[in-house]
């Protein structure tokens, strides 16, 4: 599962809330939101390649 990263949390120190629930939405869309961008980036270069391909019969 994914957790935020707390390192003060790792101490024996910590008084803070444990990460769970509330933490876990808003990082899952943070997460979805970075993988979609560099999916949509690479989409541009397949592009390229195919129209190269299909233009210079490579």
């Amino acid at each position: 599962s994914a957790l935020p990263h707390l390192p003060m949390a790792w101490g024996d120190h910590w008084m803070g809330e444990t990460p769970g629930a509330l933490h876990a939405a808003p990082l899952a869309a943070r997460y979805l939101n970075t993988r979609k961008t560099s999916i949509y980036g690479g989409t541009n270069e397949i592009q390229r390649n195919i129209i190269a391909q299909r233009v210079l019969g490579l």
